[in-house]
């Protein structure tokens, strides 16, 4: 077995507390790996709570692995033990930065391992919850959000960047960003200035099962936050990083790799080396990370609708990877795209205080915009108003039936759904805007999908429900229709089908349809316009049915849970 993939690099954390073993110990633990895996990197943390290793143990350990042709890198997983700031409490360990002593321990710990490595990473414990007497009294009037993305700035130059560098001028130091994006700004995490200080970042794209876990991420964000990663930094992205951590099924842990790879990562982590040291785990991973890298080479830059995420966003929590995982790609950014591209606009982007005037510019020069209830009702008074006549009324209504295209005046397609889905009500005048799709219930429909014009210009105006993976619970019919309006300027073909998959776009013709359903489900892709299409893997195995429609039209798609059928569409 060679010591790397072609197309991506895999490395793998080492704790503090995992390093402080005999290197027989290490050598024995190594072997597994290696059996499994082509680990060409590994990331050997100094400091993590009150465990430090000293400057000649890292040296003895990176030596051990250099010598077996072994990537080395520093790590530091930023938490104090709890005999700092004694009294007050803190999540997870988190420092306390008013603290002159744990800025001192914290910044030694920074010099010890800019001694001894070229490149450090720090763990996603890179931030800052503490609210004892001095950080009350440091914040002063401001928002905690303020008072701790200007600390956590202040900490990345002058505890990490200047006391690095003054011991190495070489170093690379390297920021990981956490799976919970949309909670960075409360926690310190400041998007806008670190990229700047750090010399690179990285993506946690852990998401693990949602449904037990207190982060509740939807699993298309180990896809869609790379992305927007991406986009944050272009070129400074390092990779992807996930865990083991509260995976239910076998096929979470992996599928965490599967996006990450899709979503085009150059280096993928697994954390940690304790955890997966005799993990079964690493045999199946290591199995299917041959496939990938087989695959991964064929396939282009991805391509999405665009959605506007800015920095420091909250409103609605991650809506755009339960979106995503109703087969629409997406394409996450921090800057308001100005190629004229689709654009999702979430609840998130009031946090643009010009906004509406983006839109307006925008739309007039004839691009399509999906926005959202959320951002309706949350730009209520601001100017929203200028845009359509809808109008969010803090009412709702659960529905089970569903309404589509009208002909005359009634709509041509009716569906229902196994379960009711609460949704808001919307008011409009008749006739200044148009009903794509309703719910209805008795005598009375609501709006599920309007659109208005705007200059030369679509926007469309989408009901949320209340909880939003109720979305996939929507009948085929609703699915497709929504579907086809997010990706009709974006794809050459439909996916016709229920939600509950993932479908990822490149731009050499490429895509990848993956099911996120518990039980075997049946999607169509059609609309090719006489293109071919051919399979160039199944994953995990062969149990997907790739089946041509008998009038040349499309495919049948036969998909087991969570499987992933790769192809390309070609003249």
């Amino acid at each position: 077995m060679t010591n790397a993939y072609e197309h991506f690099k895999l490395a793998i954390y080492c704790t503090a507390t995992c390093l402080d073993a005999s290197f027989e110990q290490i050598q024995r633990e190594l072997i597994f790996f290696r059996n499994h895996l082509k680990v060409s990197k590994v990331y050997l943390e100094n400091h993590r709570g009150d465990v430090s290793l000293s400057k000649e143990r890292l040296l003895e350990l990176k030596a051990f692995f250099e010598e077996r042709g072994i990537e080395t890198a520093g790590g530091i997983t930023p938490i104090l033990g709890k005999r700092y700031r004694p009294g007050y409490g803190r999540h997870l360990q988190a420092i306390c930065y008013t603290d002159e002593a744990s800025r001192k321990d914290f910044q030694a710990a920074v010099e010890t391992a800019a001694a001894v490595f070229d490149e450090v990473i720090f763990d996603d414990f890179f931030f800052t919850n503490c609210a004892c007497d001095d950080c009350l009294q440091a914040k002063g009037d401001r928002s905690w959000e303020e008072f701790r993305l200007e600390l956590m700035a202040e900490v990345s130059e002058n505890l990490i960047r200047k006391p690095a560098l003054a011991v190495n001028p070489r170093v690379k130091l390297v920021i990981k960003y956490p799976n919970w994006n949309e909670s960075y700004q409360s926690s310190g995490y400041n998007t806008e200035k670190q990229p700047l200080i750090f010399d690179g970042v990285y993506t946690g794209t852990e998401t693990r099962d949602p449904a037990i876990t207190q982060q509740h991420i939807p699993r298309y964000a180990s896809y869609s936050l790379l992305r927007w990663m991406e986009n944050l930094a272009p070129g400074k992205n390092g990779g992807g990083w996930f865990d083991s951590f509260d995976c239910t099924y076998t096929e979470y842990y992996l599928e965490q790799a599967y996006l990450t790879l899709f979503a085009k990562a150059k280096e993928m982590t697994l954390f940690c080396y304790s955890i997966l040291k005799e993990s079964y785990y690493i045999p199946a991973l290591g199995h299917q990370l041959d496939k990938l890298d087989a695959l991964i080479g064929q396939l282009g830059n991805p391509v999405g609708m665009k959605v506007y995420e800015p920095h420091h966003a909250k409103g609605e929590d991650h809506l755009y990877d339960y979106l995503g995982m109703m087969g629409i790609p997406l394409e996450l950014t921090p800057t308001f795209p100005k190629d004229g591209s689709p654009l999702l606009i979430t609840a998130n982007a009031a946090k643009d205080e010009t906004v509406l005037a983006k839109m307006k510019a925008h739309l007039r020069g004839g691009g399509t915009i999906i926005m959202t209830s959320g951002f309706l009702t949350r730009m209520a008074g601001k100017g929203v108003e200028d845009l359509t006549v809808l109008r969010a009324t803090g009412r709702s209504m659960a529905a089970s039936l569903f309404a589509q295209d009208t002909g005359v005046c009634s709509f041509n397609h009716f569906s229902s759904s196994g379960e009711a889905v609460t949704l808001p009500v919307l008011d409009f005048s008749t006739n200044s805007t148009w009903q794509k799709l309703v719910a209805w219930n008795g005598q009375m429909n609501i709006p599920l999908l309007v659109y208005d014009y705007y200059g030369n210009g679509k926007l469309y105006t989408l009901a949320v429900p209340d909880n939003y993976a109720d979305l996939w619970k929507l009948p085929e019919a609703a699915v497709s229709g929504i579907r086809n309006v997010f990706t009709e300027e974006v794809l050459p073909f439909e996916l016709v089908g229920p939600a509950e998959v993932g479908l990822f776009a490149y731009d050499n013709g490429t895509f990848i349809v993956e099911s996120f359903s518990k039980v075997p489900q049946t999607w169509h892709i059609t609309g090719l316009k006489r293109k071919r299409l051919t399979v160039l893997a199944k994953m995990p195995g062969t149990q997907v049915a790739v089946i041509p429609h008998e009038d040349a039209s499309g495919y049948t798609l036969h998909m087991p849970p969570s499987s992933v059928c790769v192809l390309r569409l070609s003249e």
